[in-house]
């Protein structure tokens, strides 16, 4: 036989090996497939050490933060006399607290400083002048019980036209004006149905003017302390508005722009005494409710605010 001719059992070896190889290979598939079934993760981001993800209900949410509510009680402070002196009612209004600044008619600044005041934060009122007991003149265009009510009501209507802004009114000086009934009801009474604040100076135990204005709908409230009608007495009095608002929760001063009211104030809202008290616009004071109307109680003319304060 030569070196060229193919042995009879060659081809049924061939295919022996072919089958085997067929059946190895299909085998492998069987098994790679089962695999695949076990884990139904994606091939190409499955590893035998990947760490399963923690449940979305293991993340906490951070608890808000609660707000902080200031128990202190409140004091409104209101500014008589603003406008008279440019210069010290914009010191006035430079306080580091709202205020509310009460503007004379008359001063010939009092339009352009309201529209300031008003920018700056602070309430602005109408600081009506009116008739007193005795020879001080309360200025030009003063309410007086012998004005005719159509004439009342005009020069409160011009007033009210000089202090832009203005949320309501008091009265400067007007001890014998608030004290007569029917002078304050023809000078309040143009203004029934309007949104505005009265608050009654209190120049004297006799006023009639809180309650005349309460009838007439208007919101209303009294002043508790003039903390400077006695210059040299003042630290005095700003101990006694803080006693007030402690043991009422609420007090309304009244201080006017000079420079030693200013003096006193500067240094005296450092202190302890001070910082126990919030102060607030006389605006945001109504809004906490009214005060009760009363008449004067022996502890206030014992402290001489009467009279004087004026």
């Amino acid at each position: 036989m030569s070196r060229n001719s193919i042995h009879p059992a060659t081809p049924l070896i061939s295919g022996l090996i072919t089958s085997l190889a067929f059946l190895s290979g299909a085998a492998a598939f069987e098994i790679g497939r089962a695999a695949a079934e076990a884990d139904p993760r994606p091939a190409e981001t499955w590893t035998a050490s990947a760490e399963p993800a923690p449940p979305a209900a293991s993340i906490s949410p951070q608890p808000a933060e609660s707000a902080v509510i200031d128990t202190r009680p409140v004091v409104a402070l209101v500014m008589d006399d603003a406008g008279i002196d440019p210069q010290l009612t914009r010191r006035a209004m430079a306080l580091d607290i709202p205020l509310t600044l009460s503007f004379l008619p008359y001063a010939e600044q009092t339009p352009e400083l309201a529209v300031m005041a008003d920018a700056q934060g602070h309430a602005v009122f109408l600081h009506m002048p009116m008739e007193p007991f005795g020879l001080e003149d309360p200025g030009p265009g003063a309410l007086n019980r012998y004005l005719p009510p159509v004439e009342t009501a005009r020069r409160i209507e011009a007033a009210l036209a000089r202090v832009p802004g203005a949320i309501g009114l008091n009265n400067h000086m007007g001890s014998a004006f608030t004290a007569d009934a029917d002078a304050m009801r023809a000078a309040l009474g143009p203004l029934a149905g309007r949104d505005l604040i009265f608050l009654d100076s209190l120049t004297t135990g006799r006023s009639r003017a809180g309650m005349i204005a309460r009838t007439l709908g208007l919101t209303t409230l009294r002043r508790d302390i003039f903390i400077d009608h006695d210059a040299g007495n003042m630290p005095a009095m700003l101990d006694a508005l803080v006693e007030a608002a402690h043991r009422n929760g609420q007090a309304i001063a009244i201080g006017h722009p000079r420079g030693g009211t200013l003096d006193v104030l500067e240094t005296w809202l450092e202190t302890e005494a001070a910082r126990s008290v919030r102060f607030v616009t006389i605006q945001d004071y109504a809004d906490r409710g009214q005060q009760p109307v009363r008449a004067a109680g022996a502890s206030d003319e014992s402290m001489g605010l009467f009279g004087g304060a004026e």
